[in-house]
């Protein structure tokens, strides 16, 4: 029979690091949810309504093949969430990690759209510039012990 306390283990919230950066995290969950909420499940997957991509000059397969592509990113953002609520709420030991995954994440996001640029600049690319010196400032502050 399958034992959930196999794939989960036991809660461990003695997290010692700044409440900052906890507080952060939050908003991070926050911010990862509402994404993948609007990638996964809005009708052009946010590409046209909130990144501003010009579907109607792209040909029907381009436009399918953009959708999808989102989706996938809202599929990203929707388990990224998942695993920073059960952080939050459940592991906070795993905040530091957490924290340099995600800031990893967001400088490969800021070197990706340095090579590749889009032909328009959507929310998300003015958001990693700005959350990226954050999330590095919190990763620090998460790996502090607090007094």
């Amino acid at each position: 029979m399958f034992n959930w306390s196999t794939v989960l283990p036991q809660p461990n919230n003695s997290y010692s690091g700044s409440k900052v950066s906890l507080y952060y995290l939050v908003l991070l969950s926050c911010m990862f949810t509402f994404r993948g909420v609007v990638h996964y499940f809005a009708p052009d997957g946010g590409s046209g309504i909130i990144a501003g991509l010009p579907l109607e000059t792209y040909p029907e397969g381009a436009v399918q093949s953009i959708i999808t592509g989102f989706g996938v990113y809202g599929k990203y953002h929707l388990i990224q969430a998942v695993l920073a609520w059960l952080i939050v709420f459940r592991w906070r030991t795993l905040i530091p990690i957490f924290l340099l995954v995600v800031g990893i994440d967001q400088l490969l996001g800021i070197i990706l759209i340095t090579v590749k640029p889009l032909p328009v600049i959507p929310p998300g690319q003015i958001g990693v510039y700005l959350l990226f010196p954050i999330t590095l400032v919190a990763f620090l502050l998460s790996i502090r012990q607090a007094k």
